[in-house]
């Protein structure tokens, strides 16, 4: 180890004193020897006694310490450390244009879109992981199952996309049909869709398919779902439908109860699908009945029959017969004729009387 004082050689805990990324400044140590007062602390600085030198140099660099402390604590003893070279640029410095400039705040970037919360949650998380195993299904080749997934993940998340996935997995499978139906239906979920030209060109072909196998594809709608559709008089199912029949004009009967049933001839072109919508409309309230009318009767007796009345008055006559005979009688003695119509009369009469008496009798028992 040399003995030069000019040149110390630092221990690690030395150095472990030292302030990080710090050194002792040469103007501190000039500091330090000016302030010195003992000669043996100057000698150590000048080198002129050698024997004690390492002692002495280890004092003064206890007091540089100090200073490089006191330095770190007060700034007014040291420069400011420099800020260490930085490959990114000071956002200070970068948002001042030329000539020093500032320029105007970069606006901060819209807000996420906030994710659903609750069951929705859950049933996206679901559909997420169904989802990439429909997608997995159909890069290997398994059309059928991708079809299902695809399909079950629209049941729980629905999104127009999906029905495209599912057009493309029926393709897959080589069922037109299929094809055809998601295809058209991806088109009226998504009218604005980006890229409907080529969905309504594969839609073309597909229906150029069905046309060579004699048939062509219908959907049938109805507000409000549900209704029972009969074609051609043969009940098919519910609305929405969609399926295949020949081409030509059909007959369409939608039914549902609570609703006035609808009824459309349609004509089903050889080369194009088509869509028909029923519109049913809630049937009139029924109309209330009439209230009944009770038939109000007299009070009064009962009815006389006629033959009760024809007695009374053939009495009456026989009665009337006798008195006329009487009158025009010659003598003043009552004669035969008088006395025979007296008697008919009488007895005619008291038989009315019975009659009416039994009709009156009748008519209050009822």
């Amino acid at each position: 180890m040399s003995n030069d004082a000019t040149t110390p050689a630092t221990s690690s805990n030395d150095a472990a004193l030292l302030p990080t990324g710090g050194t002792i400044d040469q103007r501190i140590l000039s500091e330090v020897a000016h302030h010195a007062q003992d000669r043996r602390w100057r000698d150590a600085f000048t080198g002129s006694r050698c024997g004690d030198a390492r002692s002495s140099w280890r004092s003064v660099r206890k007091i540089a310490l100090i200073f490089a402390l006191m330095s770190q604590a007060f700034p007014s003893f040291a420069e400011p450390p420099r800020p260490a070279a930085s490959s990114k640029a000071d956002p200070a410095s970068a948002a001042r244009g030329p000539g020093g400039r500032s320029k105007a705040p970069t606006p901060p970037p819209p807000p996420l879109k906030s994710e659903p919360e609750g069951p929705e949650a859950e049933g996206k998380v679901r559909a997420q992981a169904i989802f990439e195993q429909a997608v997995t299904a159909y890069k290997e080749g398994r059309y059928f199952d991708a079809v299902e997934l695809f399909l079950e993940t629209n049941r729980i998340y629905p999104d127009s996309k999906l029905s495209f996935n599912v057009a493309r997995a029926y393709e897959g499978l080589g069922n037109s049909a299929g094809a055809l139906r998601y295809y058209r239906e991806y088109l009226r979920r998504t009218p604005s869709a980006g890229d409907r030209a080529e969905v309504e060109s594969s839609v073309r072909q597909l229906e150029l398919a069905l046309s060579q196998k004699g048939v062509q594809q219908m959907s049938v709608f109805s507000t409000p779902d549900g209704a029972v559709l009969s074609i051609d008089g043969q009940a098919v199912a519910l609305t929405p439908w969609t399926g295949e029949t020949w081409p030509g004009k059909h007959r369409l009967l939608a039914t549902r109860a609570g609703y006035v049933d609808g009824q459309q001839v349609v004509e089903l072109s050889p080369l194009r699908s088509i869509d028909v919508q029923f519109e049913l409309s809630p049937e009139p309230p029924p109309r209330a009945a009439p209230a009944p009318v009770l038939e109000t009767r007299p009070e009064s007796g009962g009815k006389v029959e006629v033959l009760t009345v024809a007695t009374l008055a053939a009495g009456a006559v026989l009665l009337g017969s006798a008195l006329a005979a009487e009158l025009s009688a010659s003598d003043s003695g009552f004669g035969g004729t008088a006395a025979f119509l007296t008697g008919a009369g009488a007895g005619v009469t008291a038989m009315g009387g019975v009659l009416f008496y039994f009709d009156l009798r009748a008519g209050r028992s009822k």
